[in-house]
């Protein structure tokens, strides 16, 4: 590119950014290693450092790191790119190039020795291609590799094949690792291939997605295990299919003991025999759900009374009352006297009210008496017993 009289060629440079800083009457490039490039829309080589912002052939300050997202209307201020790369060419007339272009090659490791507390975190792939942080240590002459992340003693313990991270045991099993990899004659890549093959030899066994990826062949695997796969997902629609068969009927089972302990209570009540609070099926208490049943609402205090304290409800013939027994650890309530009444009565109008709506052949609504011996004549209908809408219409032969 030419601007103005001045040449700017693309030119290759290293990762390592340099400032140019004078102290005294020192004065020379430093380099930096906390220092982030700057992409912009002009390609203009820029790296951030400490609030500012640099330019990298020079290695000397433009603008601050708050002013970078108006790099624009700098650059127009100055009179454009090629005004830029003018100031630039005569800075350098004092500072020199950058060792960023004139070492080219340079590693920042050459640079900045890696921190020993870091050299050893490898930022890898395990072999089904999830990438992890792996924290490497050495036993008896093997390098093996940990998830930094998990417990100390149970964590696992990988080792590098064909690029990838291999987990082979836990850590706490370190003596027997050491056996296992001494004892393998081909190698870790020579064991994953036997153990591979081995499963692609049987139509019934899965094959390893993990061993398919470090020997580059997934889609062998993933062919073979298609119709492992389907069976194993109509096997575990069958059981999830035969558990809420079991779940309905167990719910139904549960639904009828329960409606049995309450048509039992009721039955009680109205023989005024004593029932006791039992707890139900579904573990709720038998007496706090006969006001349920029955939508008597009671407060809140007196609900918890019901379910923690009362023992049984029972007829006193002495009083020809009905009467309660809570249990000794417990305080009386207050309220649930003015209540139990309200449960009798509704227990008895209920009684009256299925009386009155009987069949007196003891016909069933739900099914239109199907079961009577006059179901085909009558039938229960609004609580009697009527005759069933005949035909009009004269039968043809």
């Amino acid at each position: 590119m030419i601007f103005m009289g001045v040449i700017v060629t693309a030119k290759k440079h290293s990762n390592v950014f340099y400032i140019y800083e004078k102290i005294g009457e020192q004065a020379g490039f430093k380099p930096v290693e906390k220092a982030t490039a700057c992409k912009n829309n002009h390609r203009l080589d820029l790296f951030k450092y400490n609030g500012n912002v640099y330019e990298g052939r020079s290695g000397c300050k433009f603008i601050t790191a708050d002013e970078l997202y108006n790099l624009d209307f700098k650059l127009k201020s100055m009179g454009g790119v090629e005004r830029f790369y003018e100031k630039v060419a005569d800075v350098m007339k004092t500072t020199g190039e950058s060792p960023r272009y004139t070492r080219p090659d340079e590693k920042k490791k050459d640079i900045f020795p890696p921190d020993p507390a870091k050299e050893n975190i490898v930022f890898a792939q395990d072999s089904y291609g999830k990438k992890h942080y792996f924290f490497r240590f050495n036993y008896e002459g093997y390098e093996l590799f940990t998830l930094k992340s998990q417990d100390e003693y149970f964590r696992q313990v990988y080792v590098q094949c064909e690029g990838y991270m291999l987990g082979i045991d836990q850590h706490h099993r370190l003596e027997e690792i050491k056996k296992w990899l001494d004892g393998l004659e081909n190698g870790v890549k020579g064991e994953v291939e036997k153990r591979f093959n081995e499963s692609m030899a049987d139509p019934r066994k899965w094959a390893d997605h993990g061993f398919a990826n470090i020997l580059g062949r997934a889609d062998e695997a993933t062919a073979h295990n298609a119709p492992i796969r389907e069976a194993r997902e109509r096997e575990y629609e069958q059981q999830n299919a035969e558990r809420e068969a079991k779940r309905i009927a167990e719910k139904e089972a549960e639904k009828k003991e329960y409606e049995q302990a309450i048509r039992t209570a009721e039955n009680k009540i109205l023989n005024r025999q004593t029932v006791l609070n039992t707890d139900l099926p579904d573990g709720k208490s038998l007496i706090m759900q006969l006001f349920r049943e029955h939508e008597i609402s009671i407060p809140l205090k007196t609900q918890g009374w019901i379910i923690k304290s009362l023992a049984d409800i029972h007829y006193s013939e002495n009083h020809d009352e009905w009467s309660y027994n809570y249990f000794t650890k417990s305080k009386n309530s207050t309220v649930f006297f003015d209540y139990l009444p309200l449960l009798i009565s509704a227990v008895q109008t209920k009684q009256q009210f299925e009386e009155m709506n009987a069949c007196p052949l003891d016909g069933d609504i739900e099914n239109d008496c199907a079961d009577c011996a006059y179901s085909g004549d009558y039938h229960y209908q609004d609580g009697d017993c009527v005759e069933r809408d005949g035909d009009d219409e004269d039968m043809e032969i």
